[in-house]
């Protein structure tokens, strides 16, 4: 069976001998990361626990890219997550 995990699990690397940071200013608790899951903009503490099997997709977006097309919500970068229900052809 799959496990359940947070969007910061499924990013974290897979290979030995490398982690995830992430750039915090002084006087921000967390930056304020822009995720996209199937085409709907939440914040972090709103994107759902997902099983690997449910993710068809991750893109990371950053900088002017990510401004560019997610306008100034994106200023810290977006996490676009297509699941496997998100990319299923609509009939």
């Amino acid at each position: 069976a799959a496990t359940a995990c947070t969007a910061e699990r499924a990013l974290a690397p897979q290979t030995a001998g490398h982690s995830v940071a992430s750039a915090v200013a002084p006087g921000m608790s967390q930056v304020p990361l822009l995720f996209v899951v199937d085409g709907v903009r939440l914040q972090r503490d709103q994107v759902p626990s997902l099983t690997a099997d449910q993710i068809s997709s991750v893109r990371v977006i950053k900088g002017h890219a990510a401004l560019k097309e997610y306008g100034p919500d994106a200023s810290y970068g977006v996490v676009v997550i297509t699941t496997t229900a998100g990319s299923a052809p609509r009939s």
